[in-house]
């Protein structure tokens, strides 16, 4: 079969919810994934036991999502990572973590003024009496929200742990504190086995809708005619109504550079973090679960705490460096820093080694939110304004969500638009 209704490039989160609401609405779908796999970022890679995520992963309960899973009857099944009970670090010293209030009353991180004034504006931000506009740097909007140097890093380092983007002097403060704003409402959640479980029910979701899942089908270019054409790269094509780029900025431009309207929505600027994942026999701190740098952009998670992702008795932990825009670490020193990060807070843990995952420079958001593009403001919608039929989707689409969330949400969007177009 060559011809469809719509076309949908790319089998990641956001290509796969889009086949699955095209199908749903009643087009005939194939979907084109280049490699061997499915699930892109939200493959998992199992090893000794151990399941292996692209870098440390959270679902946020009822986020978009979520919200997208419970429609299409998935199930997500795992548990709400300890992060109460967790750790900031200044310097070489752990303190608690100010997420509760008891956290915040008995951490040593913070001075009694700065405490009063930190549940200040966690309550601010979550009941959304702080305003930030559009427009403005998160680096301007933290100097505006406070006088102290300490609560600014602490905001700083929260915003790195929700929105996964270390670009203080680029990002948009009113992106990247509405994303910590709805972490701090909705908390996240780990996924038992790994995200492959959810690539799972998505794939699942599309079969049962009718979609076709082709992998290792490799799209060298897409084309307007008559119709919509897929060029393989094997030479042969697939001809629809509609068509769906669930690809990065830099893929969808490569795929239809003669399409007006996608070359300025394509210029992004990505988020990159370096992880190293760690299965280890035996947890050496067992009541240090998680921490996080406020003067270094450190992470560090033990998953298996709250999903089952190791071995009976054994643990999974996740550091991560958060990498600036113009920055260039080498792999030995990203290393060097996440198993120095892991040795202040797991002290012994070289002797547990089983198994082990280095990522280094990985893209984890396809497009920052930039101040200059008013952040979500200046996303890309799902429909191409001079593409009739052509959509895209990703988490650089559409006025809503980061991570998966975006991914999830424009997929959704596009998958239905795609449908009633091809109507």
């Amino acid at each position: 079969m060559s011809e469809f209704d719509v076309i949908v490039v790319g089998g990641g989160i956001a290509g796969l919810v889009a086949a699955a609401f095209a199908s749903r609405n009643g087009s005939r779908v194939v979907l084109l994934e280049a490699s061997a796999t499915f699930g892109g970022r939200a493959r998992t890679r199992i090893v000794s036991g151990y399941h292996f995520n692209q870098g440390a992963h959270a679902l946020y309960r009822d986020g978009l999502l979520d919200e997208i899973l419970q429609d299409l009857g998935i199930a997500a099944a795992g548990g709400v990572p300890p992060l109460v009970a967790g750790f900031f670090v200044a310097g070489d010293t752990l303190h608690a973590a100010p997420f509760s209030a008891s956290g915040l009353a008995s951490t040593s991180l913070l001075t009694d003024t700065e405490k009063s004034e930190m549940g200040k504006l966690l309550r601010g931000l979550l009941d959304g009496s702080i305003e930030t506009p559009p427009g403005g740097s998160l680096r301007d909007a933290l100097a505006a929200l406070s006088p102290s140097p300490r609560v600014r890093s602490t905001l700083a380092a929260m915003v790195r742990l929700t929105s996964i983007v270390h670009a203080p002097d680029l990002a948009d403060a009113s992106a990247l504190l509405g994303q910590l704003a709805g972490g701090l409402a909705r908390n996240a959640r780990y996924v038992d086995g790994g995200w492959e479980t959810i690539v799972d029910g998505l794939r699942s979701a599309c079969v049962e809708f009718g979609a076709s899942l082709r992998s290792g089908c490799p799209v060298a270019s897409i084309d307007r005619g008559a119709s919509w054409r897929a060029t393989l790269r094997d030479g042969s094509s697939l001809t629809a109504r509609a068509v769906i780029l669930a690809v990065n900025p830099a893929q969808a431009m490569a795929l239809s550079p003669r399409i007006e309207g996608l070359e300025e929505a394509t210029n992004v600027v990505p988020a990159k973090v370096a992880c190293l994942d760690i299965g280890l026999a035996h947890l050496p701190r067992p009541d240090i679960l998680f921490a996080l740098d406020i003067d270094r952009p450190l992470y560090f998670s033990v998953h298996s705490a709250a999903a089952r992702l190791a071995p009976q008795g054994a643990a999974l932990l996740h550091a991560m460096r958060y990498i600036e825009p113009d920055e260039k670490p080498s792999r030995g020193q990203l290393i060097a820093e996440l198993e120095g990060f892991i040795d202040l807070t797991q002290p012994g843990w070289r002797e547990q080694e089983r198994a082990r995952q280095f990522l280094g420079a990985m893209p984890v958001n396809s497009s920052i939110p930039l101040a200059a593009r008013r952040g979500l403001h200046g996303r890309p919608g799902v429909a191409v304004p001079n593409g009739e039929g052509l959509f895209i989707a990703g988490d650089w689409v559409g006025p809503v969500g980061m991570l998966a969330d975006a991914a999830s949400a424009s997929g959704r969007s596009a998958g239905e638009a795609a449908a009633a177009f091809a109507r």
